[in-house]
């Protein structure tokens, strides 16, 4: 990491953030996740030609040196809807080991009713790898509470200490008004955020490849077996998918946050939120750094 790297870190956690600690060596894994792997970095040809989204706000970031390529309302505060979900896995992360199993709460059964879901049976058990695998793949809201609860109690207590525990690892714009993202309430979080949450998942060595997979398969203690499809229609097209989580409720319009790599084989990073048309954007985006960037 170069100097000019930690002192940016210093500067925005000491002007953004009240937990100086905690925000700088959340920053410092992200540096550490999204840059800094080789020394070549993407330069700007010439003058850049714009691209048309339909998404309210954008960024676009070099992996290897942490660059932004491109931005359109980087810090606009919005609700993010299943991306929401990131966040929530972070908290969690740390506190539920991955081999323990967890009942699955009635709680769930709300979920099961406002979206997403892998009709997983109430009251019976899984693993907390199982469920975040479902969290994250299929974006299964039945999963995700499942987890809330078994950490905290109740979604509501989870929500309470997440809300607590995010400006501390560095995700000073984002909050969380229930853990799947489901419209209601007081919930946003940023593109500057949405960042920092894929690039942190990505580098966990148990989570990340869950980011990337197509499909899965849960089967509970009792031999349930649930199984399920990734909701990114990227996968399998000519963008590489090295990590990906998509997002939609009618408040929060469609939203995508990938990690791929250009033609030339180097790492980008890309968010887009509140879009029309979140897998076209997402391919303008990609097609904009093709166009006017190359290795130096």
């Amino acid at each position: 990491m170069t100097l000019a790297s930690l002192t940016a870190i210093a500067v925005s956690c000491l002007v953004f953030s009240p937990a100086w600690e905690e925000c700088t060596r959340a920053a410092v894994v992200e540096s550490q996740v999204a840059g800094v792997q080789s020394q070549r970095s993407l330069r700007l040809t010439g003058e850049a030609l714009d691209v048309v989204l339909t998404a309210q706000a954008a960024l676009v970031w070099d992996m290897e040196t942490g660059d932004v390529l491109y931005e359109k309302n980087a810090d606009l505060r919005r609700p993010v809807a299943s991306i929401t979900k990131l966040a929530s896995l972070i908290v969690l992360r740390d506190r539920l080991p991955l081999e323990a199993t967890v009942a699955i709460p009635p709680e769930a059964a709300r979920a099961q009713r406002q979206g997403a879901h892998i009709k997983l049976p109430i009251g019976q058990h899984a693993r907390v790898r199982d469920l975040i695998a479902a969290s994250l793949i299929p974006s299964a809201n039945d999963a995700m509470v499942s987890l809330a609860v078994a950490a905290s109690g109740s979604e509501t207590l989870f929500v309470e200490e997440a809300n607590r525990a995010l400006p501390n690892l560095g995700l000073v714009n984002t909050k969380l008004s229930n853990s799947t993202g489901l419209s209601g309430g007081d919930q946003y979080s940023t593109a500057r955020d949405v960042r920092l949450m894929l690039t942190r998942l990505m580098a966990d060595p148990e989570v990340g490849q869950y980011l990337s997979a197509k499909s899965g398969v849960l089967i509970t203690q009792e031999g349930v077996r649930r199984s399920y499809k990734t909701t990114n229609e990227l996968l399998g097209t000519y963008v590489p998918v090295l990590a990906a989580k998509t997002g939609y409720t009618r408040e929060a319009g469609e939203n995508l946050a990938l990690v791929t790599h250009t033609a030339a084989g180097h790492r980008i990073g890309a968010v887009v939120l509140g879009s029309a048309q979140r897998f076209q954007d997402m391919k303008g985006l990609v097609g904009f750094v093709e166009r006017n960037y190359s290795l130096e």
